[in-house]
């Protein structure tokens, strides 16, 4: 009986769970999902809202199909997120002073490290004639 009891409130608990609901129109859902590919979860930083199960994701989520259903383009609804979030719910932040570093600095470490290489394989040759 009191197992029965366990079940049955974890069973009334899932009811307030709201589901994501998808967008009706397929276009419309489809702009959505690639919209949720270019936007990265807060929580999880690594991830796009799309492949992660965090919480905050599920909100971003149904709050770009609600901008979606509004008529905003994907720009427009880009926009509202970055003036919330900032530069960081963006996958590919945008080419700015301030996010340099992140688009220069791979290159500016490939170079260095290439150059590094260079200069160590050429003293080791020197050394061995």
């Amino acid at each position: 009986m009191k197992a029965f009891m366990v079940l049955l409130a974890g069973l009334m608990l899932c009811a307030f769970v709201a589901p994501e609901r998808p967008l009706t129109d397929p276009a419309q859902e489809a702009r959505a999902l690639n919209l949720f590919k270019e936007l990265r979860c807060p929580t999880c930083i690594a991830q796009s809202i799309h492949d992660s199960n965090a919480d905050i994701a599920g909100d971003l989520r149904v709050i770009v199909r609600e901008q979606i259903e509004h008529g905003r383009s994907n720009a427009q609804i880009k926009d509202y997120l970055v003036v919330r979030y900032g530069d960081v719910i963006l996958l590919r932040p945008p080419m700015k002073t301030a996010t340099m570093p992140l688009w220069l600095g791979p290159w500016i470490i490939f170079i260095l490290g290439g150059g590094l290489v260079y200069v160590v394989m050429r003293r080791h040759r020197a050394r061995a004639e």
